[in-house]
């Protein structure tokens, strides 16, 4: 873009990727408003004024046709907001508005009818022809000034909302896309499902299952086995039960009894 102010940067401001937006707005300024020559743009840095919370944001100079803005804690775009308001009153200059009768000391928006106008002014069409300009840019260049460009529903937006509140509140935080139905986890994004990351497949997986069903099934098995040979053992005095006879040796007589009587008591049981 062809450059439009002679900007002299005296607050050491890095303009690399902002300056174009400064000469983009004096060029739709000027066309909207009218003045033949640009007013010289001092960038300028002040601790004091900044750390004041009513301190000076702009001003501009009708005889040096010059506009000065204070940049300190600014974001671009308050500082060009600034830019546009001091542009009217370089117009009101040109069109020899500003006149130096009256008073013009503190408070002489108040206190002088014709600055007091001149500043109405300022504000309603400084403002607005921001304001149109910065559409006007985001419209024709949309991917990289358009701040609504990532436009999400109502509904999605109290959805993510609401379940951010509820993971911080109960402290943990968890990625709702895995959840989706027919969707395999794959934390690498690789498009490797993580379950084959290790070298095991859909096959390896049914193998598996398989396994475990037949280990199950087996288990079933003894257990039945087991009650079977308990249901068609009937105990007589002094005799000793056959799965015991081989353990006999290394057992407690105390300890024998007691397993017996555990045996019995579930076999009477069992036919209850």
């Amino acid at each position: 873009m062809k450059k439009f102010f002679k900007i002299k940067n005296k607050c050491g401001m890095d303009l690399n990727e902002t300056e174009e937006l400064y000469h983009g707005l004096g060029h739709f300024a000027q066309k909207r408003f009218g003045f033949k020559k640009p007013p010289t743009l001092h960038l300028v840095s002040d601790g004091d004024n900044a750390s004041k919370p009513l301190g000076k944001t702009a001003y501009y100079d009708p005889q040096g046709m010059a506009v000065t803005i204070y940049t300190d804690n600014r974001h671009t775009k308050d500082i060009l907001r600034s830019l546009a308001h001091e542009l009217v009153h370089h117009t009101q200059n040109e069109n020899g508005m500003l006149n130096d009768t009256g008073y013009h000391g503190e408070g002489y928006a108040q206190k002088n009818k014709n600055l007091r106008q001149s500043e109405k002014e300022a504000y309603l069409k400084g403002n607005m022809c921001f304001r149109d300009w910065e559409d006007s840019l985001k419209q024709s260049k949309p991917t990289i000034y358009n701040e609504w460009r990532n436009i999400m529903s109502t509904k999605n937006w109290k959805n993510n909302e609401l379940m951010e509140n509820l993971t911080e509140k109960f402290g943990f935080k968890m990625d709702l896309s895995l959840l989706k139905e027919g969707r395999m986890p794959d934390e690498n994004k690789d498009g490797i499902p993580d379950y084959a990351q290790d070298g095991k497949g859909e096959n390896d997986i049914e193998k598996s299952k398989d396994s475990k069903d037949n280990e199950d099934s087996k288990e079933e098995s003894e257990e039945e086995e087991e009650t079977s040979k308990k249901e068609k053992f009937k105990p007589k005095k002094g005799v000793v039960p056959p799965q015991f006879k081989k353990n006999k040796k290394n057992m407690s007589e105390g300890r024998l009894r007691q397993i017996i009587r555990k045996t019995i008591v579930s076999v009477l049981k069992g036919k209850k």
